[in-house]
């Protein structure tokens, strides 16, 4: 049951304008769930995610920043953005149309439903 819910969660983030994809990482690179188009790879997502998760972690830490919460990495194309769940990392995958407002709103409801299910 659970599994199917993170997938529904995480397809209601697809659903949003200007996202195509989402995924639910462990911290240790295991996907726990996805909503990605068929050309991404989830294997390279969680490795990626894995590493700027393990890099964001010892910024925060070095710079005396308190624990790493969330990110967002702009591009030409779009954005990416991590927010910490309960020990994993839900990944948002956008294009520049997307609005960080909306998103932001319904990352934070997502998060909420997501940490009772993992």
């Amino acid at each position: 049951m659970s599994e199917e819910r993170i997938k529904e969660i995480l397809e209601s983030l697809k659903a949003i304008k200007g996202v195509y994809g989402a995924a639910i990482i462990e911290k240790f690179g295991l996907i726990k769930g996805s909503a990605l188009p068929g050309w991404v790879d989830p294997e390279s997502v969680a490795a990626m995610v894995t590493l700027i998760l393990k890099a964001s972690q010892r910024a925060t830490k070095e710079l005396e920043q308190g624990d790493f919460s969330n990110a967002i990495i702009e591009s030409a194309k779009g954005k990416i953005l991590f927010s910490e769940v309960g020990g994993n990392i839900l990944t948002v995958i956008t294009n520049t149309d997307a609005k960080l407002g909306i998103i932001n709103l319904k990352l934070a409801a997502a998060a909420d439903v997501l940490t009772s299910l993992l």
